[in-house]
Parts: structure tokens; C-alpha cells; sequence
């Protein structure tokens, strides 16, 4: 897409929307020496069952990263396994034999400089420590009261201060700082603090939208670091001060050196100055300091009480915010309750402004969304004062605040779907595991793209996105296929009828039902249901509009609606078995079980006028373009093409409007007369009160319109222009009256919708990160009031890769006599030497009326020619595969399916502009078949009909004949040089 990408390059770097996650918790406690007397094992694992208990431990608190752990039963065996194995913790007890712990624990450092932790087994062998300063060799002690628990804390202990310098600037991970100076009580609270941090982290996990989600959550979850003495404490307090979310802290212990009776009450009155309302409780074995901590507004925990353990969960519930956020007036009394990120948004909208108010000025809406993970929420929160608001400002901001990070935390990601925690804004969602598909593949990619390459902050006045949209993985076609036994019947041969009643009368499960009637209650809108088959929309094989998309009304009844969209779903999984695609499979040497179908459900985009329901304006866009014109556009330049009302009228190949994305204001209509001949005339609606769907017909919902219907629902004013037939002129705009024509010159020649910019800047960045051409189909609406934004919905994204060809002989080589056909319009990169066959339309015969009677004479040969395993040269006039059979023949992929070149050719009397944005066209080019267009009474464009028709005829029928030739033609195309030559056999 030319200069576009320069501009571009610098991105090209796929960044996952979690590539955080594994950045975060990078050092951990893999493997573990413990090194313990055979009586202290035997103690252990007997009377503690320590292997089954830290295996439970780490199953029942989630954590996915069990640690192996080696035992040795002697301080000089575990130095000997530790000159021949790397560890990163070691665990000793203080029986060792002739060696004490701390000597041991200073060779061990002298082998490798890990952690080393004492883990006494009773309270009562504190008393026989050396002094702090004199524990040389041990990192730090632990007693260890028969509870596993103290394994897991001390591994996460250890993680959590290896990881937190890290983790805070890569993940803005939050802080407790823990300040206890007592063995016996950090050995006793640490297991019971990350017993209710993991408890916090699986509730929230529960909410999560995918796995990865899931994942990020178990890493950012708050760490625990822990500080014997003031200096320490004040220390991690200075280092991590924009990352601490709370602080438990003894009154008294060491400062200075010394034992200092209020050193609690220092530190956190020092670090509250700091950080306004931070929660913060107090602890100790005196009771006498209660008093003095609730006045200074600190809760307050007694050591010794039996309800310890209760009371510090409590505080982490209450007034860190673990729980459910409680949203109370001054009078304490509840107002109502939030378990969820998504909850809490619902009841912002309606809890009283007192109660908001009082909240907001004790910052507790920013703690609560800390011990959440909400970061980014919070961080919006924490630094603005609710004197800055009025009222109602206040709630205001509160709403759009959360709205807004829902909105990012589940846009460009796939979200998993959940009853408990669906969310009407996630624009992607997973119903069910398996493969998205070909075509859920290029959704979920473009999501990617627009999220990743912030296209939307280029063009702040338009709003760029997907339609929200659905996937059901491939596991319930699986499912479905199965409990119904279709398989067998569906390879059979039986007629596309029989296969459609056969699939719309089996049953979905029921579970997908339940789920599909959950949806329904909010997806209120015109509904999409298209196939997304493993195979659809890959580079080589791309089944461009091969299986089935059907639109549904969906503004029934609660049934009906359910039902129109079960059957929708099964007409995808029959078409997988459909003639058409039988036949595209086989060309392309698939088998049709490789076909496994996912489903997309996706919301139309549209208006409703008038019983009808279609976009203000559809398009497609592609990146390559086959036939420029001029001598300053280029193939790499692109093409797209235009059309009022849904896609389906330019994918089908009707008139739609052509531009060049790089060149928006040029003319590809050299007359009014020529733009008059190819404008639009007709277009494509859902018909809104239409209840029947009828199988047997291709989308039925979906209903062709004249412009009288447009002309009624006023939706060519910002499209059209107006035709005056007496002066034979054009005028910008369309206001009702005169002879409207559809131009788009609003939108390219005037630029009042960015239209021509957006799609070159998607092009560009598309064919970058897929590494080859491609295109996009899209759908626009216009905003209805000034103060909406217009709308631009990419529906989809496929490749649209060509094989490259090495050898082209010019056309100099040859005499003009020596050739069949000449075209500088192609499409394609083929050699071929082995073609005998040729069927062609006989130019005395065409008639634009009887194009469906061609079309039965054409597919009568195919059959023929592919049951004797022949390719064949295909000639015919106007539009091939288009839906206008008054344009062209309407041939499907199963009607020309073993031709190797077809030409596109003119008559005098009947000349049609060539078309390339319809999935047939989209077909013939990936499959590598090759495309002539070949203009009438053209001098670079040329069919040596005499030589034709004087050669003998293999089937003569009424308007197409079968030669077959003694020797084969050569068939050379080259698309980049725009040049492709028939040689008559020599």
C-alpha cells in the first residue's frame, strides 16, 4: 500500500495483550533441598504427611507452580548433591549432626549463593538462637507448628522479595508490608496472610474472562514483604511507596538497634502522612495499646486473643477490600452490596450521592479496586478529591471511569463466556471451546489490530470497531455431529435438500441452548450467523462465501427468535456438506472432514427503516488490484468497492461503486453514460416481520429492494448524487428529487467522512502483519445526531495471496496468429501445457435473458470434463459467479469447477464492467485459476474467435460448444506484469 508502509513498520511487533504476564514472577522456588535428621523426616512426612499436604496446599490455593523438593538427611550430603544440582531454596532443620545450621547455611553460600531458611520445630528452640546479628549463613527462621502451610508461605515469602522490584515497574504490582519481629508470630500470621490472598486472587479468578486472564490475575496478586525493624520497614516503605496497598504492623520492635515500645505507632503515623487513608492494622500481645490505636484511627489486633486469625481476615475483607465492596452511608448503615467489578458499575448507577460521597472521600472505592487488581481503575480514582465534582459529576465520572477499563480489559482479547460474568460491552466472545475458525481467526485478529495499532487514535471522529460477535468453537460441531449420527448420512449421496431437513431436525445440545437463550436477552439486534470452517479464509484456500451465512430479524418472540437462530446455526453445519462445497473441497484436494465448522454470530450492523434493516453503506477493500488503469495507479495501489445496504450486493457480484483507496478522487467512470451503466440500482435489506424461514432458500431474510424503498427511507442523501438527464449532467447530493446515483462523492471528492484514509490505513497494516495481500469487507452508518460519531464496522479480514510464477515470455515472441487470446486485464500466475478442452459461450447465441439456460449447458460439461479427470480453457460473457444473471453468468464455484483458465469477454452489444470484490472472484484468484478479461473491438485485448469456431466440435449444445484439441494449449499469466497469452497448439 505504498508509502503507508513506512508508516507502519515500527508496529510490526506481535505484543499479546497478557505478554505482561510473563514478565511478571520470573524467579521462583523450583526446586527445593530440605535437609532434615531421618527422625525429623520421619517426623514430617508421618506425622505431617508433608508431601500429600503441600500438595493439597498448592492444589486447594491454585497455585499452578508445585516445587520438587529433594531430601537429604545430612548437612554433608546436601552440600554434596548441591556441588552437582541447582537449587533454589534450601530448608534445613537444626538437628544436623556434627555441623550447627548457620555453618552449614555459609557453605552453602559458598557452593551457590541462595536462600537458605532455619525451620525449627518448636517454639521453645527460639530461646537457644544466637543473636540476629550473629545468624550468619540463614537467610531467615521459621518454627513450624505441623501445619504445611508454613512450606507454602515461606517459598511465596522468598518469591514475593526476589520478584517485587520487578514486578511493581513491570506490573504495578501492590505491596503489604509486614513488620513482625517475632519468629513464633510471622511464622504463625504469613501462612494465614497468603492463605487470603490466594482466597482473594481464585475469587477474582472466578470473574476472570479467559484463561489468560486467569493466569495474570494469580501473578499480580499483592505481595508480602517482611520487615523485622523500623530501618526495614521504612526502607521498603520509600522503595515501594506508589505500590503499597496495606501495612500490619507490631508496635514493638527493634529501632535503632534497640527494642522500642512505640515503634509501630512511629512508622505508621510517619508512612500515613504520606499515603491518606491507607489501611493499616496494628498488632500486639499488650492489650493496653487498643485504646491508643483506635484513636489515632487504626484498627487494632490483639496476639493473644483466640479470634486473632478472625479479626486480620476480617480487616483484609472490610477495610483492604478483599470482600465484597459494601457501600454504607455515614450512619454505617448498608446501602447495598458489590461482589464484582461489574456489579459495582450497576449499583453506582443507583446507590444515593451521600453515600458515593462518603466513600469517595475515604478512598475506599480505590482500595477496594487495588486488592481487586483493577489497577488501572483505581489509579484513575485514587489522585482525583470529590470536592472537585458537583453531585451528580461525581457519579458521573465514577461510571465513565469503570465503563471505560471494562471496555479495555475486554476489548482485544477473546473473552470466554460465563452466565455469572457476562458483560453486554465484551465485543468478543467464546462460547464454547475448539478452533474460532478461518473466519473467527481473522475477527479475532482484527480486534488485534485495531486495538494494538490504536487505528481509532488516528481518527477521533469516527468510531472504528467490530460488531459484537460470537464464536462457537468447533467442539460442538464435533458435539453436534456426533449425537446425531450425521456423519454417514451427510457423505452419502443425497441432495442439498435432504441434507438441509436431515440437520435442521437434529437437536443442539442443550447446553448451548441454555447459553443461546441467555444471549438473546441481550443481543437484541438484526443477527449475522456466519460459517468459519478450519479451512475457511486461509491464504491458499480461502472458500470466500463457499458455506453459509444466514441473517435472522431477531424481533420475535423469545421462541421464535431462539429457533430461527438454532436453525440458522445447523444450515452452517449442513452447508459444509453441500454440493458446492463438495465440489470446492475436492479442487483444492481437502477432504470435507477437515472442514470442522466453527459459527459466528455476529450483530448486523444497520438502521431500521421502514421494515428494514441494512447499513448505510457497505464495502469491500483489497490491497491488490488486478486491473489498474492509467499510468500513475498501481497493482499495490488497491481497490474497493462501494454499495448502499448490506455487503452481500458487491460479494455477489452486482453493480456496486469502485474506487482506488490511494487515489479516492479519480474516476474510474470515464462518461456519466459509463457511470450510469454501472451504477447501483438495486439493494439488499433484512425484512424486519418476516417470521418463516425457509430452509431451502439462500438467506432467506434477506430481501433485494429498488431505489424507490431507499428513495422512502432517505438513505441516499449522503451517498448519492443527482442525474439530470435533460442536461445530461451531475450535481453533488441527492435531496428526493431527480434521478439519484450513487457516487459516494460526499465521502471521497469531499472528504466529510474520512472513508478513503481508513481503509488505506487498515490495508496497509493488514497486508504488513499477515505478509501478503489481503481484503476486508466493512460496514458504515452514519451518526443521526451531532452529537454521535459515524461508524466504521470491519466485518472481516481474509488473505488474498497469489502463487508466484518465475517465466514469462513476452508477447513479442509471438505472432499475433499464434495466439487464442491476448489480455493486459488478468488475474493469476500460471504455465500450463496440458490443456486439450475448451468450453465456450457461442457469441451468435448469448443472450443476457437465458444466462440461467447457459449456466445449466456449463455445468453439464464441467460434470463431464471432471469425471475424465480434464481441466478445460471456460469462455463466456460479462460477469462470471456474479448473482445479476442479467450481467453475466451466475455460475457457483460446483457449476465451473475443473476449469483451469476462464475468459470474461465482451460482446458489442453487451459490455460490463469486469468486477473483482465478490467471493467468487476472490476464489478463482487464490485457487490459482486463471482470469482474462477481455474487452470488445480492444487492440491489447483479443479472442481469435474464427479459429475457434472452425474447429471441430466434441458436444455442440444450444448456447455452448465442447472442442477438444489433438494437441494442447499453452496458458501463460503473469499478474504483476499484467499480461497473460493463450498459444494455439504448434
Amino acid at each position: 500500500m505504498g508509502s503507508e508502509r513506512d508508516e507502519v513498520s515500527f508496529y510490526l511487533d506481535y505484543k499479546p495483550k497478557y505478554k505482561v504476564f510473563h514478565e511478571l514472577m520470573t524467579k521462583r522456588m523450583s526446586n527445593v533441598l530440605l535437609v532434615s535428621s531421618i527422625y525429623d523426616s520421619f517426623m514430617l512426612e508421618e506425622d505431617g504427611r508433608l508431601s500429600d499436604q503441600i500438595y493439597e496446599e498448592f492444589q486447594n490455593l491454585n497455585l499452578r507452580t508445585l516445587p520438587r523438593i529433594t531430601r537429604v538427611s545430612s548437612a554433608q550430603e546436601a552440600l554434596d548433591i548441591l556441588n552437582s544440582q541447582q537449587f533454589d531454596l534450601v530448608i534445613t532443620m537444626r538437628r544436623l549432626g556434627e555441623m550447627d545450621a548457620f555453618s552449614f547455611g555459609k557453605n552453602v553460600k559458598e557452593i551457590q549463593n541462595i536462600p537458605v531458611i532455619l525451620l525449627l520445630t518448636s517454639v521453645v528452640e527460639i530461646n537457644y538462637l544466637p543473636e540476629r546479628e550473629k545468624q550468619i549463613g540463614i537467610d531467615r527462621v521459621f518454627v513450624w507448628n505441623g501445619d504445611s502451610k508454613i512450606f507454602v508461605a515461606i517459598i511465596k515469602h522468598l518469591e514475593d522479595k526476589l520478584n517485587a522490584e520487578q514486578d511493581t515497574k513491570t506490573g504495578d504490582v501492590r505491596i503489604f508490608i509486614f513488620v513482625e519481629d517475632s519468629i513464633r508470630f510471622y511464622s504463625l500470621f504469613l501462612p494465614e496472610l497468603y492463605s487470603e490472598l490466594m482466597r482473594q486472587t481464585h475469587r477474582l479468578i472466578i470473574e476472570g474472562t479467559n484463561d489468560f486472564q486467569d493466569l495474570l490475575k494469580m501473578r499480580i496478586r499483592p505481595k508480602i514483604l517482611l520487615a523485622e525493624t523500623y530501618e526495614e520497614a521504612m526502607d521498603l516503605f520509600k522503595k515501594y511507596q506508589k505500590n503499597v496497598m496495606g501495612v500490619i504492623s507490631d508496635i514493638e520492635f527493634p529501632k535503632d538497634g534497640k527494642l522500642n515500645k512505640n515503634a509501630g505507632f512511629l512508622f505508621v503515623n510517619k508512612i500515613t502522612k504520606k499515603i491518606i487513608n491507607l489501611p493499616v492494622i496494628l498488632q500486639s500481645t499488650k492489650e493496653q495499646y487498643s485504646k491508643k490505636a483506635e484513636e489515632m484511627g487504626y484498627f487494632f489486633n490483639h496476639k493473644r486473643s483466640h479470634g486473632m486469625m478472625w479479626d486480620l481476615r476480617n480487616w483484609l475483607l472490610d477495610s483492604v477490600g478483599f470482600g465484597d465492596f459494601t457501600f454504607k452511608n455515614e450512619r454505617n448503615e448498608t446501602i447495598g452490596k458489590a461482589k464484582d467489578i461489574i456489579s459495582f458499575y450497576e449499583q453506582i448507577k443507583s446507590i444515593p450521592i451521600e453515600t458515593l460521597i462518603y466513600h469517595g472521600k475515604s478512598d475506599h472505592f480505590s482500595n477496594w479496586l487495588y486488592a481487586r487488581g483493577e489497577f488501572e481503575i483505581a489509579k484513575k480514582l485514587k489522585p482525583r478529591k470529590v470536592s472537585e465534582f458537583t453531585k451528580e459529576e461525581l457519579r458521573e465520572f465514577l461510571q465513565n471511569t469503570i465503563n471505560e477499563v471494562v471496555l479495555e480489559k475486554t476489548r482485544g482479547i477473546i473473552n470466554d463466556f460465563s452466565l455469572e460474568n457476562y458483560n453486554q460491552d465484551m465485543l468478543f466472545l467464546r462460547l464454547r471451546p475448539g478452533s474460532l475458525g478461518g473466519k473467527g481467526r481473522g475477527l479475532a485478529f482484527l480486534m488485534f489490530l485495531l486495538n494494538s495499532f490504536q487505528i481509532q487514535d488516528e481518527f477521533k471522529d469516527i468510531i472504528i470497531e467490530i460488531p459484537r460477535t460470537c464464536v462457537i468453537g468447533t467442539d460442538e460441531y464435533d458435539k453436534f455431529m456426533e449425537d446425531n449420527n450425521l456423519y454417514d448420512f451427510a457423505l452419502s449421496n443425497v441432495s442439498d435438500e435432504e441434507i438441509k431437513k436431515k440437520f435442521t431436525k437434529a437437536k443442539l445440545s442443550n447446553s448451548i441452548l441454555s447459553d443461546l437463550e441467555f444471549l438473546l436477552q441481550y443481543w437484541t439486534k438484526p443477527l449475522a450467523i456466519r460459517s468459519s470452517s478450519l479451512l475457511e479464509d486461509s491464504a491458499y484456500q480461502p472458500f470466500a462465501g463457499i458455506f453459509s451465512t444466514l441473517m435472522i430479524p431477531n424481533n420475535n418472540d423469545k421462541e421464535t427468535n431462539l429457533n430461527q437462530l438454532c436453525t440458522a446455526i445447523k444450515l452452517v453445519y449442513a452447508s459444509v456438506f453441500l454440493k458446492v462445497a463438495k465440489s470446492y473441497v475436492e479442487t483444492i484436494s481437502q477432504t470435507v472432514e477437515e472442514s470442522k465448522m466453527a459459527v459466528i454470530i455476529q450483530e448486523v450492523v444497520g438502521k431500521e427503516h421502514n421494515d428494514r434493516f441494512y447499513p448505510d453503506f457497505s464495502g469491500t477493500a483489497s490491497s491488490f488490484n488486478h486491473y489498474p488503469f492509467g499510468d500513475y495507479m498501481r497493482s499495490e495501489d488497491g481497490i474497493a468497492h462501494l454499495a448502499l445496504g448490506l455487503g452481500r450486493l458487491i460479494v455477489e457480484g452486482f453493480e456496486s461503486f469502485r474506487f482506488c483507496p490511494k487515489y479516492p478522487k479519480s474516476n474510474f467512470y470515464s462518461t456519466p453514460d459509463h457511470l450510469l451503466d454501472n451504477s447501483q440500482r438495486i439493494f439488499f435489506a433484512i425484512k424486519l416481520h418476516q417470521k418463516k424461514l425457509d430452509i431451502l432458500v439462500d438467506d432467506p431474510f434477506v430481501t433485494k429492494f429498488d431505489f424507490d424503498a431507499a428513495i422512502e427511507d432517505e438513505t441516499l442523501n449522503n451517498i448519492a448524487d443527482t442525474y439530470d438527464f435533460n442536461s445530461e449532467t451531475l450535481s453533488i447530493g441527492y435531496h428526493g428529487t431527480g434521478s439519484p446515483i450513487i457516487t459516494f462523492s460526499k465521502q471521497l471528492k469531499l472528504s466529510l467522512l474520512p472513508l478513503a484514509e481508513i481503509v488505506t490505513k487498515i490495508l496497509a497494516i493488514g497486508e504488513q502483519t499477515m505478509g501478503c495481500s489481503i481484503e476486508i469487507e466493512f460496514a458504515v452508518n452514519f451518526k443521526e445526531n451531532k452529537n454521535e460519531k459515524d461508524k466504521f464496522n470491519i466485518l472481516q479480514i481474509r488473505p488474498f495471496l497469489q502463487q508466484e510464477i518465475m517465466v514469462m515470455e513476452d508477447i513479442e515472441t509471438y505472432e499475433r496468429q499464434q495466439l487464442l487470446a491476448y489480455s493486459n486485464h488478468v488475474s493469476g500466475n500460471l504455465i500450463s501445457n496440458d490443456v486439450y478442452d475448451i468450453v465456450f459461450v457461442k457469441p451468435k447465441s448469448f443472450d443476457n435473458l437465458k444466462t440461467l439456460d447457459i449456466l445449466k449447458e456449463i455445468d453439464k460439461l464441467n460434470s463431464k470434463l471432471i469425471a475424465e479427470k480434464k481441466k478445460y480453457l471456460l469462455i463466456g460473457f460479462g460477469r462470471w459467479g456474479t448473482a445479476d444473471r442479467f450481467l453475466g453468468i451466475p455460475a457457483k464455484w460446483n457449476n465451473i469447477s475443473g476449469a483451469m483458465t476462464i475468459i470474461e469477454a465482451s460482446l458489442e452489444d453487451f459490455q460490463v464492467d469486469f468486477s473483482q470484490g465478490s467471493h467468487f472472484f476472490h476464489n478463482i484468484v487464490t485457487s490459482n485459476i486463471g482470469y482474462f478479461n477481455i474487452k470488445y473491438n480492444d487492440l491489447q485485448h483479443f479472442i481469435d474467435w474464427e479459429w475457434l469456431e472452425n474447429k471441430e466440435v466434441e458436444s455442440k449444445l444450444t448456447f455452448v460448444s465442447h472442442i477438444k484439441l489433438k494437441k494442447p494449449l499453452t496458458i501463460r499469466i503473469n499478474a504483476k506484469r499484467k499480461e497473460g497469452m493463450i498459444i494455439k497448439p504448434s
